[in-house]
């Protein structure tokens, strides 16, 4: 214990926790600021600071590897009482620590903003901070092992540029990194453990190469060592540690006009959902609302292999909106979506087929999507769409067409072209049944 409370006094990591820390704070607010209030996009936030922070753990430990072998330290370890291994695994820890000493305070500090809001699902935060941890780890780790190789000033350098190179590459391909965290996404403990208990004992093996400078060579024992490490590092890494929660039982309801269920974690859209649904209740009379919508993966009407592919099962399922970061008009685009599709549940396009079945009769106004269009800017309040689309000409003017109609015109004008437009595409581009 006192070998370690030595190297934490002496670790230059020491200076890093302050300007760190300030980094690490800077990048959790300075990015966006809607996962407060959402344990599971709080988890992420933090942890997308961690990577940030592991570019510059990694650098750091290069540079305190170096050092000892550029100050010729190694000769005293090896005349040492205690085992070289065990010198070099003290020296590593604290200089860890000190790497780690930001992230926790950055984790601190989100974990206070929301947790100040009490919402539930607490216990999705903790698997996203210590995912945030392993990348971490893996950055000193690898940095000490290029420190192990280089003089300070190059090891620090070349072990930052390569592990922001590695860390792209491996964040993509094995989720090491999330760069947001949905409630519909969770987190497993156990992969997350089993990746932690992987680095560290590539840390390990790292600590246990011997030096070049005291001419020791790479025994058996530590090469079989090293190289199990770097199979088990990539086993692991290959495991699922994201996957799609199963709806759950009970979601958070609100019952206005329309009943919106949501993920549990998603309380603090409560208000953005009554709001959009006074909307609703203030569209014109007439207009059929479906029963129930629901979160984004709430309805059960998909089944996930994997994060990128799906099963869409049969079977009559409740509409789905998105609430993206609290955007008002990804919640009014799908409440939209569902009173428009609602709205025509009885219509097919009509087909007027040549001899070779191929001409196919739709309307050239798109009136079904200047609807849609009217909806969404009715329901989101109004104003400028917080979103970019690459949509054809004719959809876009379709759009803008029912977003000015929306605007500009009186209610009474908006009811009577609502319904003149209802009427004349079910009777012009619908066919019953």
């Amino acid at each position: 214990m006192n070998a370690v409370w030595l190297h934490l006094r002496s670790s230059t990591g020491r200076w890093a926790f302050f300007p760190l820390s300030v980094l690490g704070i800077a990048i959790l607010f300075g990015r966006s600021r809607f996962w407060i209030g959402i344990w599971p996009e709080t988890g992420a936030a933090a942890q997308v600071s961690g990577l940030f922070l592991s570019y510059f753990a990694a650098g750091m430990a290069a540079w305190t590897a170096a050092q000892g072998q550029l100050r010729g330290l190694h000769e005293q370890f090896a005349a040492a009482a205690r085992k070289p291994f065990r010198i070099e695994v003290a020296r590593f820890a604290t200089t860890l620590l000190w790497l780690l000493a930001p992230y926790v305070v950055v984790a601190g500090v989100a974990f206070g903003a929301t947790a100040s809001t009490l919402p539930p699902g607490i216990g999705m935060y903790f698997p996203y901070m210590l995912l945030g941890i392993v990348i971490l780890v893996l950055a000193a780790a690898w940095g000490w092992l290029v420190g192990r190789l280089l003089t300070p000033r190059l090891a620090a350098v070349c072990a930052l540029l390569s592990w922001f190179i590695l860390a792209s590459v491996i964040a993509e391909s094995t989720n090491a990194v999330r760069m947001a965290g949905p409630p519909w996404l969770e987190v497993s403990l156990t992969s997350v453990g089993l990746r932690m208990a992987a680095t560290l004992a590539f840390a390990a093996a790292v600590c246990a190469l011997p030096w070049r400078s005291v001419g020791h060579r790479l025994r058996l024992s530590q090469a079989v060592f090293g190289l199990a490490a770097v199979l088990g590092l990539i086993a692991a890494h290959a495991t699922n540690v994201v996957s799609y929660r199963e709806p759950v039982s009970k979601p958070l309801c609100v019952r206005g006009a329309i009943k919106y269920c949501l993920w549990p974690e998603h309380a603090k859209y409560v208000p953005l959902v009554k709001a959009v649904d006074a909307r609703v209740a203030a569209l014109p009379a007439g207009l059929t609302l479906p029963d129930r919508v629901v979160d984004y993966a709430l309805s059960g009407s998909t089944r996930w292999l994997d994060l990128d592919t799906s099963i869409e099962l049969e079977g009559d399922f409740p509409p789905e909106f998105d609430i993206s970061e609290g955007s008002p008009w990804a919640l009014a685009r799908g409440v939209a979506r569902a009173i428009e599709e609602n709205v025509f549940a009885e219509c097919k396009p009509n087909t007027v087929a040549d001899a070779r079945g191929h001409e196919q009769r739709r309307d050239p106004e798109r009136r079904r999507d200047q609807f849609f269009a009217w909806l969404e800017w009715r329901l989101a309040g109004g104003g400028t769409p917080d979103y970019t689309t690459n949509a054809g000409g004719a959809l876009q003017q379709a759009w803008a067409t029912g977003h000015t109609i929306a605007a500009e015109r009186s209610e009474h004008d908006q009811a009577e072209w609502a319904t003149t437009l209802i009427g004349e595409t079910k009777a012009r581009f619908c066919r019953a049944g």
